[in-house]
This record gives C-alpha cells, sequence and structure tokens, in this order.
C-alpha cells in the first residue's frame, strides 16, 4: 500500500468534512498548532502527516482511518515500518523519533490513559536510563540491520547528544501514562544473557564491557524489583508487572491516550511497525489482555512470585 495513497485518501476524507468556504490550510494549522508553511508541505505530500496528526486529526473532524484502508481491501490492515537510523540519524529519523515522544507527551495529566506490552526484549522505557544497556541494544540493532560483517566492536559505538536528549525525553513523557503494564516472555533476560555471550564470544563485546553490562544489569533488577512491589511509578502512575507462561515471537504493544490509539510491533529491535487502525487497536490488546491469564503477576501482591522471579534473573545475571 503505498504512502501516496494513504495520503490522499487522508486529504478527500478531510475535504469532505471541510466547508467548501473555509481554507484548509488555516483549519489543519489551528487543529495541529503547526505553521501554514508547514501544512503546506503536508497538503502537497512533500511532508507526510505523523502518527499523532493523523490521529487528532481522525479525532477533531470524526474521520475513520479504517475506512480509509478499508477502501483497498476490507481484510487488509494498515501498518507503517518506522526504519529509523539510529547510528548515523537524519534529521528525518530525528523527527520520527521526537514525533513518537510527542504522542506520550501530549497526553493531558487529569485524563486516562494505559499502555501495555507482550515483550520478549527489554522495554526501552525502562532501560534507557542504563548507558550500557541502551549502547548493547543500539549495537544488536545495527549487527541486525547490516550483518555481523558491518557491525564495530560495542565499546566503539557512539550514541549522539541529540539522541541522547530524545531518550532522556522518553523515559521522561512516558511516566505520563496513568496505567502500565508489562508482560513478560519468561525468558526475557535470558535472551539478553545469551545475545551478550554470544558477542562477547565473536570478540565484538571486550571483557570489560561484559563486566559494565553485568553490574548494570544488577542495578536494574534491583530498579524493577522496586518498581513492582509498589505497583506504582514515582509519580504516582501505576505499573504492572507479568510473567507469562508462554513464550513471545516478537513485542507487540498499544498505546491508548485521549488522542489516539496507537499499536506497535517491534521488528530489528528497536524499529517498530505502528498502526493507528482501530481493529488492529482491539485486536492486539484483546490479545495482550488475554495473555494475563497465563500469566504471574509479580506486582505489589504477589511477593513470594516476585522474590523467586528476581532470584533466577540474577542468578542469570551471575552467569556473564
Amino acid at each position: 500500500m503505498k504512502q501516496e495513497f494513504l495520503h490522499d485518501n487522508l486529504l478527500k476524507a478531510i475535504r469532505e468534512k471541510i466547508p467548501q468556504e473555509e481554507n484548509l490550510a488555516s483549519v489543519l494549522g489551528n487543529m495541529l498548532c503547526i505553521g501554514k508553511e508547514a501544512i503546506y508541505r503536508r497538503l502537497r505530500g512533500d511532508v507526510p502527516f505523523t502518527l499523532l496528526e493523523t490521529a487528532m486529526i481522525s479525532k477533531e473532524m470524526n474521520i475513520s482511518i479504517d475506512g480509509i484502508f478499508e477502501s483497498v481491501s476490507p481484510k487488509s490492515r494498515p501498518f507503517q515500518l518506522k526504519l529509523t537510523e539510529f547510528i548515523n540519524p537524519l534529521e528525518l529519523d530525528f523527527l520520527m523519533m521526537e514525533d513518537f515522544v510527542r504522542v506520550f507527551r501530549s497526553i493531558e495529566p487529569n485524563s486516562y490513559s494505559e499502555c501495555a506490552s507482550s515483550a520478549n526484549i527489554l522495554p526501552q522505557a525502562l532501560y534507557l536510563n542504563y548507558k550500557f544497556l541502551a549502547r548493547f541494544y543500539l549495537f544488536k540493532w545495527k549487527a541486525q540491520h547490516d550483518g555481523l560483517d558491518a557491525v564495530r566492536p560495542l565499546h566503539e559505538i557512539t550514541i549522539q547528544e541529540r539522541l541522547l536528549n530524545i531518550q532522556k525525553d522518553f523515559v521522561i513523557e512516558t511516566q505520563r501514562v496513568k496505567d502500565t503494564c508489562y508482560i513478560w516472555d519468561n525468558m526475557i533476560f535470558l535472551y539478553l544473557i545469551n545475545d551478550i555471550k554470544y558477542f562477547s564470544s565473536v570478540n565484538l563485546i571486550s571483557d570489560d564491557d561484559v563486566q559494565e553490562l553485568k553490574e548494570e544489569l544488577f542495578h536494574f533488577l534491583d530498579y524493577i524489583e522496586r518498581l513492582a512491589a509498589k505497583g506504582k511509578m514515582e509519580n504516582g502512575n501505576g505499573i504492572h508487572f507479568y510473567i507469562s507462561n508462554i513464550n513471545f515471537d516478537t513485542t507487540y504493544s498499544y498505546i491508548q491516550t485521549q488522542k489516539c490509539n496507537l499499536t506497535l510491533i517491534k521488528a530489528f529491535t528497536l524499529n517498530a511497525i505502528a498502526s493507528l487502525d482501530d481493529k488492529t487497536f482491539d485486536s492486539v490488546k484483546n490479545w495482550i489482555l488475554s495473555l494475563k491469564r497465563f500469566s504471574t503477576l509479580i506486582s505489589q501482591s504477589g511477593d513470594l512470585q516476585r522474590i523467586h522471579f528476581f532470584k533466577k534473573q540474577r542468578e542469570l545475571v551471575s552467569t556473564l
């Protein structure tokens, strides 16, 4: 499904909602709070509407995103693969990352919002404050993106200052969500430990870096255990952890705010396939919620299960 088709169908739906005497650029500029030149670039198709902008237009103008895509096929669902470059980002890459941060920043303090994931990889919202863990996942993404022959050793991976600032903002803004739920694959830490051991065995991670990762993982486990015990983040918003009794093929997430329903499916460690389609959202949300029946709660009241889980993960980390 071509981007041009989606753009044209969205504009057609917008024009059908706006009286002929009203100026399209002015209406959209006021709605999205962006300047006329930025609006004209979007109307010409030079720049696509962002996820948040599309969601805001859909809600404010009562436009069915489903309807736009079902004109192609009632069985096809719309997705957009966000292939962001993280090692040497271009301006467009930074803009895509900043747009995702704005999804969380747009959450109003007194409105309900929720976020949930069924994950087989540690969530960025939790590990990005850890220098070596953040660098490791960039390193792994590079290996998947360009192949092992092209990847540099872990200690040579550097993160640009602007990317670091976006990551810090992302961690802060995700805490605006009123209720966050993580359902983790029971082997989530084993997958990570095995990756570290493998890359170490082919001399892409030095012994010193392995020890740094080991120390950070111990600190990370301490942090997650405190969150799980409280069931709340520092700002009082809820956070809950479940450990699944079944394994996941990838990470599925949904974000529900007053402005958008967003579905994300993880690809290549750091990239994501994103959708604003309501039927996709309902399907993924129902899947994630149903997993609770096959999972063990380790937050708040699940003391014995929580103690056992973290003890086992620390034993795994100690094998590094």
